[in-house]
């Protein structure tokens, strides 16, 4: 009868045991098991490629080689629908939640800082969503991404048009919020001779009546500045300041879709033809906010060939963004104009260091909470070998970004 009464209890005791340890599984994940890691990725529009392929699928993969298991959110460009999934994901018990923001940086705060005080790990890319909203955020300087552009187009008209006395620049614009209006305000530097207030709303900078105000040029001499004097920014001395990333040879000629031709490709080439029905068939650079240099190219050379445009091969260029490498390769061929695809601005490998965060954090290892990429750009030299210029390499804007953007 003892025997009986033992093995009972051992019995007792063992499916004591199973019951606990299978309730404390059931709670929220603690990110050792790395195989019960739940990961939502939130992403601004799953359908546009950069967001959804280029930085999308790679994250998502990383999350899932790390041992994760993953779902994928499509904002489809609502800011309300992406803050709501998030709140969903957070209430289904997700474990790291990764954000590509819609629109409005700000509007993001108090759902992401929610999810951090449910215990819930926030990575965040591209559109810094303020303090205190993330565990880790990967971007870079807009602002100065767009100015790379600037001087890329420079170089360019250096090497290809060096007697050219103006050259037609149609700018592709995209505004889906702050941090995107920063890039296409550093595009627009190319055409402005003194650095001036950026007014985001309108992604132009700030020209107004003001008091004279005088500056310095390259022999110290001091000059009236000859253009609307209200918003610019002075130097310690009072003086206006010289845009470094100017070049007078440049007249940008806007699309009227300001929101969203930089980055859909329909539109851009709606873009294109506008401007050659409405007289500028002599346009020769298309400056794209986006990753439309491949498509944008293809439409050059159609139009070029066809004489809707007037310039030769030689003579035209389209400049985009993201280093991609089906863009560096197109870049290449355009050495011998077999694409007319010139250049990109590029953000270091920020899809990289996303996905290395996106392991870590699942492996529950530290990562840094701010991570700037470095900035650059990249086109091909005479013989089709790639060529990166750094940020640092060239001249620098003396202002703080503060002093552009206070406005």
């Amino acid at each position: 009868m003892k025997r009986r009464f033992a093995v009972l209890f051992v019995v007792t005791a063992m499916l004591f045991s199973l019951v606990v340890g299978c309730s404390q599984s059931s709670g929220k994940n603690s990110g050792n098991d790395k195989s019960t890691v739940r990961v939502s990725v939130s992403l601004a529009d799953s359908t546009d490629y950069y967001i959804g392929t280029i930085v999308g699928a790679r994250v998502s993969e990383a999350f899932k080689n790390a041992g994760a298991t993953v779902d994928v959110l499509d904002g489809a460009s609502s800011v309300s629908t992406q803050l709501q999934q998030i709140q969903n994901a957070v209430t289904n018990g997700a474990d790291i939640i990764y954000v590509f923001p819609v629109g409005d940086a700000q509007a993001y705060g108090d759902t992401l800082r929610n999810a951090r005080k449910a215990g819930v790990k926030v990575l965040v890319s591209h559109n810094n969503t303020g303090k205190g909203t993330y565990d880790a955020f990967v971007g870079s300087e807009e602002f100065y991404m767009g100015a790379m552009m600037a001087k890329m187009v420079s170089r360019w008209i250096d090497y290809s048009l060096p007697d050219a006395q103006k050259v037609k620049a149609l700018i592709l614009e995209a505004h889906f919020n702050e941090t995107m209006a920063h890039r296409v305000l550093g595009m627009r530097l190319i055409s402005e001779k003194f650095l001036r207030k950026a007014d985001i709303r309108n992604m132009y900078f700030v020209k107004k009546d003001g008091d004279p105000v005088y500056y310095k040029d390259a022999a110290g001499n001091v000059l009236p500045v000859d253009e609307p004097t209200g918003g610019l920014i002075l130097d310690e001395e009072g003086y206006a300041i010289l845009n470094p990333f100017y070049d007078p040879r440049v007249e940008l000629i806007e699309s009227s879709n300001r929101v969203s031709a930089g980055v859909n490709a329909t539109e851009a080439q709606a873009a294109l033809e506008a401007a050659v029905t409405n007289g500028h068939d002599d346009i020769q650079i298309i400056m794209s906010y986006g990753d439309l240099g491949i498509t944008m190219s293809q439409k050059v050379i159609e139009m070029s060939q066809t004489g809707l445009l007037k310039h030769d091969l030689p003579e035209l260029a389209v400049f985009g963004s993201d280093a991609t490498d089906a863009n560096l390769e197109a870049i290449a061929k355009s050495a011998d104009n077999t694409t007319v695809f010139r250049g990109v601005m590029a953000a270091g490998d920020l899809v990289n260091t996303l996905s290395e965060y996106a392991a870590k954090m699942v492996r529950g290892e530290e990562v840094p909470e701010i991570t700037m990429e470095p900035l650059s750009y990249v086109m091909a030299d005479e013989n089709g070998n790639l060529v990166t210029v750094m940020y640092t390499d060239v001249e620098q804007l003396s202002p703080s970004i503060e002093e552009f953007f206070n406005y």
